[in-house]
């Protein structure tokens, strides 16, 4: 009789909690990577009659000196590969699956895809010190273009297809080569996992409101911890969600930011932009969803 009393009175203060929208799932997803081909735009022919005029022609326009790095095409991958590790919903694998892995309840995904420039690009400068004396020091910058397929794995469905590009905007002027294609994979390993963390965001829900000041809310909780890979100073986006003629619409009503992770499924959220609008939709028990940017 005591147990049966307990378990109303669990149902009973269950149904008086505030509902404030159920998260959608967050899917974690198998990734298996294959080959990344090499293949130049010029055909790996660098001694081409176009391609030295087109040479000569930028040496001059610019300055400065292209030269194709096939070499770094394996770092390349290696790249490409670290940045899928940084994909919170991704564990990524080398090469495709065998049946038996493809059986199981961990959805699967693919990455193959090619490489159509790894070069370096190189500068002269020359100064003078206070007697005169000229130096004469050499810089270079590392170029990177990889196209990534990300398909599905049992039946070859294209998911996403995008090129990443390190060009003349991004990476740093290093003293060599092989420092210069160094910084310009770093660069490309913070593209990947940029790309796909937004394409495949993390979902998560507001278990409870916390401190608010008169009409405004200042933190609330989430159901995402350290299970999720979320850490501190994390930022998410807070959407009201509507249903209008049976379609599901969103609404972009303010931002929280992650102060302290809590446990494995919580997390208290400072509420940077939006308080007032997450404070009338948490009161009137509207369905909110948070995902992360």
């Amino acid at each position: 009789m005591h147990r049966l009393l307990s378990a109303v009175i669990v149902l009973i203060f269950s149904a008086m909690l505030p509902v404030y929208g159920q998260r959608e799932k967050n899917i974690v997803y198998k990734i298996g990577v294959g080959e990344l081909i090499y293949t130049p735009a010029n055909g790996g022919n660098a001694d081409s009659p176009g391609k030295v005029l087109k040479s000569v022609a930028e040496t001059l326009l610019t300055g400065q000196i292209s030269s194709q790095q096939p070499q770094y095409a394996e770092a390349v991958r290696a790249s490409i590969v670290n940045g899928l590790s940084k994909v919170r919903l991704f564990r990524p694998t080398d090469g495709n699956f065998t049946d038996d892995e493809l059986s199981g309840a961990v959805p699967a995904l693919y990455a193959d895809g090619t490489i159509t420039n790894i070069s370096t690009v190189s500068k002269s400068e020359s100064t003078k010190d206070s007697k005169g004396k000229t130096t004469t020091n050499t810089y270079y910058r590392g170029l990177v273009s990889v196209t990534v397929n990300l398909k599905d794995a049992c039946d070859g469905t294209v998911v996403d297809s995008h090129t990443f590009s390190i060009s003349d905007s991004g990476g740093s002027w290093m003293a060599s080569g092989e420092k210069a294609i160094t910084d310009a994979l770093q660069y490309l390993t913070g593209m990947v996992a940029d790309h796909y963390n937004r394409l495949f965001p993390l979902n998560a829900s507001v278990i409870e409101g916390g401190k608010f000041k008169k009409n405004k809310q200042q933190e609330v909780y989430i159901d995402l911890g350290f299970t999720d890979g979320v850490y501190k100073g994390q930022q998410f986006d807070v959407y009201l969600v509507k249903t209008i003629a049976g379609k599901e619409a969103r609404t972009v009503i303010g931002r929280l930011k992650i102060e302290e992770v809590e446990g494995d499924e919580i997390s208290l959220c400072k509420v940077t932009k939006g308080g007032d609008k997450i404070k009338t939709a948490l009161d009137s028990g509207q369905t909110i969803l948070v995902i992360s940017r």
